[in-house]
């Protein structure tokens, strides 16, 4: 899998393919075939290596919310270190060993939390998409700028008349200027402050 992620990090998303990967590996695309039925077959071997790379070293906190949101900027951190896969394949299901940990390391959050049965599957089904969309959509940002599509991710207007919107006006600069790190951090207090609140007011066993 280290071939596939360094083609998609030097290529982008479409230079991943059976020919490429053969070339890479020094073999047939018909040797590849023996391993990987399909390109399908490919990204979710691929989406399970993000999540060994997330993963490496993780261990609990002593605090659930800190632990979910180490789970959280780790997934971050492979995107932004493979954006082409992440945009590819993050959020993926593999079925993997690796996935496997992250659900199961989800769930030992929220059990800790004070969540239990179906309302802990409902949270970690919502935690987990919510971190996995905004880094997989960061991802694709990052991977349009670098190889040119059209596609502008500026928040920047220019109406005939800024008068008609004087909170966007007043806001322009910063909306301009907005770093996608900083957002991301300030999605994850928002959410967790919000699972803080919840949990204080759940039973305990």
């Amino acid at each position: 899998m280290a071939t596939a992620l360094r083609i998609l990090d030097q290529d982008g998303p479409d230079a991943l393919t059976f020919q490429r990967l053969g070339k890479e590996l020094s073999a047939s695309a018909t040797a590849v075939y023996r391993h990987f039925a399909s390109r399908d077959h490919i990204m979710v071997a691929v989406a399970e290596e993000l999540d060994r790379l997330s993963l490496d070293g993780y261990e609990p906190h002593e605090s659930w919310t800190e632990s979910l949101r180490d789970l959280a900027i780790r997934a971050w951190n492979t995107a932004l270190d493979h954006p082409a896969a992440a945009a590819l394949c993050m959020g993926r299901v593999t079925r993997g060993v690796h996935e496997l940990r992250a659900v199961d390391a989800v769930l030992e959050a929220f059990h800790r939390g004070g969540w239990r049965g179906r309302a802990a599957v409902l949270h970690y089904q919502a935690f987990s998409n919510f971190a996995l969309a905004m880094a997989s959509n960061n991802a694709w940002r990052l991977v349009n700028q670098r190889f040119g599509a059209e596609v502008n991710w500026v928040q920047e207007y220019q109406p005939a008349n800024p008068a008609t919107y004087p909170y966007a006006e007043a806001a322009k600069e910063h909306l301009r200027s907005l770093d996608m790190t900083d957002v991301f951090h300030r999605q994850m207090d928002i959410l967790l402050a919000a699972l803080q609140a919840e949990a204080a007011a759940l039973p305990r066993d």
